[in-house]
């Protein structure tokens, strides 16, 4: 695999972007996801991931060996940065969003959020902000206003410029 990860500000998106991708892997990666069987990690398949500046949410894209998209996976989250060796992170908050390229989506993990707010795992303010965060991010999807949605592919093409031997085949 191949790993690039560059800081990128275009007036609509600011934050960090990382690339990898996936020369050969022993099986496909297979998920049945709302019905569906997805295919999310195969020979020559790409993750995208945006780590908005402050923001609470970090998005994976799945792109195929054709360079489509296969979903997009919204984990919400306390915050999200760069540590001291340039590497991205997100303290999560359990519930997640998957997007598809239909515009169809499904909540995942709520089970998780309501057991960690049970269990003390986290504030109640975290969870306040984790349902906040999902709202107002169903709100985006269903009328792709999200940054990243509207702009993943150009983000794309931008980023796979630095790979090493490129991205042109």
């Amino acid at each position: 695999k191949d790993y690039i990860c560059k800081f990128f500000d275009d007036g609509d998106f600011k934050g960090y972007i990382s690339l990898i991708r996936i020369h050969e892997v022993k099986e496909p990666l297979v998920r049945r996801i709302s019905g569906q069987e997805v295919c999310l990690v195969d020979n020559g398949y790409y993750w995208m991931q945006h780590f908005p500046s402050g923001s609470n949410y970090c998005v994976t894209t799945m792109l195929n060996e054709k360079k489509e998209i296969v979903q997009w996976y919204f984990d919400i989250s306390k915050n999200v940065g760069i540590n001291e060796r340039g590497i991205p992170f997100w303290d999560d908050l359990y519930l997640d969003l998957i997007v598809f390229p239909s515009g169809d989506f499904c909540i995942k993990d709520e089970d998780e959020l309501e057991e960690a707010i049970t269990n003390n795992q986290i504030t109640e303010d975290e969870y306040i902000l984790a349902n906040h965060v999902m709202t107002g991010l169903i709100k985006e999807v269903e009328t792709m206003e999200n940054i990243i949605l509207k702009n993943t592919m150009k983000h794309f093409n931008h980023i796979s410029m630095y790979l090493k031997d490129s991205i042109s085949n």
